[in-house]
């Protein structure tokens, strides 16, 4: 399976390629999910010290390492890094980390847990280095490309490990096979699936920015909306259909007055949606059972089970520090219903337990601001930008869902948390609106070669 991550790398630069992107900080950033892809069969990552030696952790630990330590170069160059990481909407994320470091000597394995979150602070000044390097002086269409199409060589990257290996890109269960196994497990797939698949949606209905850029603005949203919707299918992740669900919603909503354009196509999508539904009940009721019974589907599939007896039972026990970052008990396991859960499948709940009340208020901050900040953007805009920051509000709405049943912004690294973290500070710092852009976005006839792309855009004077 080194071949496939080879092929995931290749996947990666071709992708950076197609964005339009002309940074280094962007192609370290695309490099980054690369860590989240697993090539061996019998192990997903890091979890004990034991599993040090493998070949599989030691290979996405050193692409981790190579391309953190790029980025942090990059960033902390500039000498107004620790002003913008230690803004007053960034306060969250740095209160969290600390929460959790003060409660490190509690968990079971303290060396592992402190790695796993110096992965969460890294995520933080990743977006950091991306604001300061780029997106501040981009438009959120632009900004919001290249962070979406960072996701799509999961997707392929898994396709391909599914026609060449298929015992690490499958899982067979109840319901039959589902599209995400050890490579990339299956409810990853499908939040990179949604959030490629929503901005290939918002880019498609815009208006093209560049008479020559045919390829870049069309052909390549139309190639990732048909990807992502092969992935959400095959994937079968229930929590990744909401969110589209939810996201299509969102976009197509008319937040604003004197659009009836928006409100016909909105109205439009809802019947046709309705009738979709309608006409494929049985289709639809089949896909989201996936063998299980409608009581369980309507109890998480014993999740909230867990979340009740954690609530009454492992709470109590320590409510202000927490058990230890990424531990629900202080043998690091929690035992309910005859299992040994690591996991409790619920960010917030994931956070109350292992880092205490303080550390789930910090939690609900980091996901809260910046739905704030993007909805209040819809409104403030300018007209041009409008569409784009309902999508960037719609993507911060699809990372608040997939923290009631995935991993989310804390926990073991996850898509979501890098994705989230990345793009967190320029959702919540307000940026100038539709700014003058100091380079292309696309390349085209008579741009500049590729080595002079990769410089720092100049600083405009506001």
């Amino acid at each position: 399976m080194l071949l496939a991550f080879l092929v995931a790398i290749a996947l990666s630069m071709l992708t950076y390629a197609l964005s339009g992107a002309r940074s280094l900080a962007y192609l370290l950033y695309f490099l980054a999910f690369l860590p989240f892809v697993s090539i061996d069969p019998e192990s997903g990552g890091l979890q004990q010290l034991s599993e040090m030696g493998g070949l599989n952790v030691m290979l996405k630990m050193s692409v981790r390492l190579a391309t953190s330590a790029a980025l942090m170069l990059l960033l902390f160059r500039r000498r107004d890094a620790l002003r913008h990481a230690l803004r007053p909407a960034c306060w969250p994320v740095v209160l969290y980390f600390l929460w959790a470091c003060a409660g490190l000597l509690r968990a079971e394995s303290p060396w592992v847990a402190l790695f796993r979150l110096g992965e969460l602070l890294v995520f933080f000044l990743i977006g950091v280095c991306l604001f300061l390097e780029v997106d501040r002086f981009e438009s959120p269409r632009r900004v919001a490309r290249w962070h979406c199409l960072a996701l799509l060589p999961l997707c392929l990257a898994t396709m391909y490990a599914a026609r060449v290996n298929p015992e690490v890109a499958y899982h067979e269960g109840l319901g039959g096979l589902r599209l995400g196994h050890k490579f990339v497990e299956a409810n990853v797939l499908g939040f990179a699936a949604s959030v490629v698949m929503l901005w290939a949606t918002n880019e498609l209905r815009e208006k093209r920015e560049s008479a020559r850029a045919w390829l870049y603005e069309r052909a390549v949203p139309l190639v990732g909306l048909a990807i992502a919707a092969f992935i959400l299918v095959y994937a079968r992740s229930r929590t990744a259909m909401v969110t589209v669900v939810a996201g299509q919603f969102l976009l197509w909503f008319p937040f604003y007055r004197g659009d009836s354009r928006r409100r016909a196509l909105f109205a439009l999508s809802v019947l046709a949606a309705l009738a979709t539904v309608t006409a494929n009940s049985a289709t639809i009721t089949e896909w989201f059972l996936r063998g299980d019974s409608v009581v369980d589907l309507m109890s998480g599939t014993g999740r909230t089970g867990l979340w009740r007896a954690l609530i009454s039972e492992q709470v109590p026990k320590a409510p202000i520090l927490g058990t230890g970052y990424l531990t629900l008990s202080e043998t690091g396991y929690f035992e309910h219903a005859g299992t040994w859960w690591t996991n409790a499948h619920n960010t917030y709940m994931f956070a109350l337990v292992s880092t205490g009340i303080p550390g789930l208020i910090g939690v609900l901050a980091i996901v809260f601001l910046p739905l704030r900040a993007t909805f209040r953007r819809v409104f403030a805009s300018q007209p041009e930008d409008r569409a784009s920051w309902v999508l960037l509000f719609a993507l911060q709405a699809v990372v608040a869902i997939t923290c009631i049943t995935g991993f989310g912004v804390s926990g073991f690294p996850n898509p979501v948390m890098l994705f989230s973290y990345a793009i967190y500070l320029y959702s919540v710092a307000t940026p100038r609106s539709a700014p003058a852009p100091a380079r292309a976005m696309l390349p085209g006839p008579g741009s500049a070669p590729p080595w002079k792309l990769l410089r720092r855009p100049q600083e405009s004077t506001p």
